[in-house]
This record gives C-alpha cells, sequence and structure tokens, in this order.
C-alpha cells in the first residue's frame, strides 16, 4: 500500500505554525493517522484491497479496490470506520486522562471535529462517499457523484461564509477559507473521474460475472438520436446494462450490451448519437 502526503496538506501544516497553532499540529497528524487506520482496519476485514492513501489536511482520501463500486455497502463500511475510530479514541483519550489526570482535552476535541466533519455529505469526505454510494442504489454512479459534489459545494460555502461573518477571527478564517477551497477542488477531480470508473467498474462486472456465471440486467430504452454522453448517465454500478435502440415508432431496432456500448464510445466518441455508429 503507498501512502503519499497531499502537497495541501505541508501547506495547510505551514499555516499551522505561521499563525502560532504548533502544538495543535501535531494533535492534528495523530488525529488523521487515528482517522486512516479505522479506513484501512475495515477495507482488510472486509478483504478489500487498499491500493494507495493520500493524506489531506481533512483526512486522507483511500483509494480502494475496484469491487467497491459494484458493492456500494462496502464503501459505506469502510466510509464509516474512520469516523467511529476518531470517536472510539476521543472516548478513549477522555477515560484516559480520567484515571491519569493528564489533560487531552485539544486531541479529544480534534477527534471529534474530524469525525463529524468527515460525516459531512460532501466528497471527498466519507460522508460524501456514503451519500455517493447510498445513491448509486437508485442513480447512475456519474448522477450519485454529481449530487455528491453540490454537498461539497454547500460545505465550502458556509465555511466561507462563516469566515466573512466576522472577519476578527483572522487565524480561523484563513483556515476555514483553505479548507473551503481544497474541498472544492477536491470534489471537481473526483467529477473528472466519474467516466474512469465507469469503464473499470465494468470490468469488475466482467470479473463478477466470470465467477458468478450470472449477473442482474437493467434494459434501458433510448431512440436513435441520442447522444452517448446522455446514454452514459443512466448507467447504474450495480447491475449490466442491455441498450434498446428504438425507431420513430417506439419499435425496437438494435440491441446493445454495456461492453459493446463502451467499444463504440472509445471508437467514436461521447458526442455521438447512437443510432449513427450502427
Amino acid at each position: 500500500m503507498k501512502v503519499k502526503v497531499h502537497f495541501s496538506t505541508f501547506v495547510f501544516g505551514l499555516l499551522l505554525i505561521f499563525l502560532g497553532f504548533v502544538k495543535e499540529l501535531f494533535s492534528i497528524f495523530l488525529v488523521v493517522c487515528v482517522h486512516e487506520t479505522g479506513h484501512v482496519l475495515a477495507a482488510k476485514k472486509l478483504k478489500v484491497e487498499v491500493l494507495e492513501v493520500n493524506i489531506y489536511p481533512f483526512g486522507g482520501v483511500a483509494f480502494l479496490d475496484p469491487t467497491v463500486f459494484i458493492r456500494p455497502d462496502l464503501e459505506i463500511l469502510i466510509a464509516l470506520a474512520g469516523p467511529f475510530f476518531n470517536i472510539f479514541f476521543a472516548f478513549l483519550s477522555e477515560l484516559f486522562s480520567q484515571i491519569f489526570d493528564i489533560r487531552l482535552d485539544y486531541f479529544i476535541k480534534a477527534n471529534l471535529i474530524m469525525a463529524f466533519f468527515n460525516l459531512l455529505p460532501g466528497l471527498p469526505l466519507d460522508g460524501g462517499r456514503i451519500l455517493k454510494s447510498f445513491l448509486s442504489y437508485f442513480l447512475s454512479l456519474r448522477s450519485a457523484i454529481l449530487v455528491s459534489t453540490y454537498g461539497t459545494y454547500l460545505i465550502s460555502f458556509s465555511l466561507l461564509w462563516v469566515s466573512f461573518k466576522d472577519i476578527s477571527q483572522v487565524s480561523r478564517n484563513v483556515l476555514y477559507t483553505f479548507l473551503a477551497v481544497l474541498l472544492v477542488i477536491a470534489a471537481n477531480k473526483e467529477k473528472k473521474m466519474s467516466a474512469f470508473l465507469q469503464m473499470r467498474n465494468l470490468y469488475r462486472k466482467k470479473v463478477e460475472f466470470y465467477k458468478k456465471g450470472t449477473m442482474a440486467v437493467h434494459h434501458l430504452a433510448v431512440s436513435e438520436k441520442a447522444k452517448l454522453k446522455d446514454i452514459i448517465k443512466n448507467f447504474m454500478p450495480s447491475k449490466y446494462h442491455v441498450i434498446i435502440i428504438l425507431d420513430s415508432n417506439l419499435r425496437e431496432k438494435y440491441r446493445m450490451t454495456e461492453s459493446e456500448f463502451f467499444e463504440k464510445a472509445l471508437e467514436y466518441g461521447l458526442n455521438s448519437c447512437i443510432g449513427d455508429i450502427l
């Protein structure tokens, strides 16, 4: 498993030092480690390989085995594990401080803030991943990512609103503004990856089909004039798709499997109409 520290984490650390939060920096580093340990342990328990972990100021982003894209329940459990570990360690720290009379107030507070902030419904936060996975049962993966991205915009706007509401809190406002911008950048990156995730999802469907010999099928009826980029928005992660092309009289003209669809998409581009490539 590769562990990478995103450049924004170094910038965030320098900001904390510049603003006088040197002691807090060490606690935040430990809290992020606790958070990511929860994700990694949960993934291993569920037998999902963690390929890479990128460390951000608000936590880490774990790149998991593609299985999670057709098993949303696994991604929900793995996403919940990070905040759960933070809450668990906050409880242990409070117990430890009571027994040994040691002040761990900031570490306890930092764990709770990390947990509840990550549960907010916006990508790439854990709450956004939970929302995306839940919505993927009913929507296409692309639409689920888009809705979760809008959640990120709302969170970022709220952080900026708090920052500008009271300009006297300079240190807090600088950190809030930095996090707001970083969240939007990270969410837009996830949104751009949605087409790639669809392709990787198809590969996992093939693997699962070869293992089990069966797979649930979802039929889509489309007109000849429908563009490939509009059709792909309706693809659901948990099912294999058969596209039925209808003529102007709503009569079946042709059928295309999901595998054929992606072959045509790579050859002709997503802006092509499905009727023109048959």
